[in-house]
């Protein structure tokens, strides 16, 4: 019995496959038609679902990478400041009350300082 069920499997299989269709009339194709198209329009309708998952994820990560590159430029501006500051001549003092008193735009509670090396002279 569960061979016979096994043959008849294989032999409906075959069908779909279109590997065994000699011998089969107009209604049987036409079944066989009609089972072919159901299950191509659900692999369809699943890519489709799948690829619109895969944009909405990357879409995210693009967001994500924006925040990340904005921040990062924050910081690079900051540190241009802080360079700039050095450069003329300004105490560590001077740098670290820039870096108290820029206002970053994330809510980030972070106190950023940076001191090199001993004051200059005044």
């Amino acid at each position: 019995m569960l061979s016979k069920e096994i043959e008849d499997k294989t032999h409906e299989l075959r069908k779909i496959k279109g590997e065994e269709l000699h011998g089969m009339d107009i209604e049987e194709l036409q079944k066989t038609r009609e089972v072919l198209e159901v299950g191509l329009s659900r692999v369809t309708e699943t890519k489709h679902e799948r690829f619109l998952e895969e944009i909405t994820a990357l879409q995210q990560k693009e967001a994500q990478l924006m925040e990340e590159n904005q921040r990062l430029k924050q910081m690079e501006n900051l540190f241009s400041t802080q360079t700039h500051v050095l450069e003329q001549g300004q105490s560590s003092e001077s740098i670290t009350n820039i870096c108290s008193s820029s206002d970053p735009q994330d809510n980030d509670s972070s106190n950023i300082s940076l001191k090199l090396g001993l004051p200059f002279p005044k």
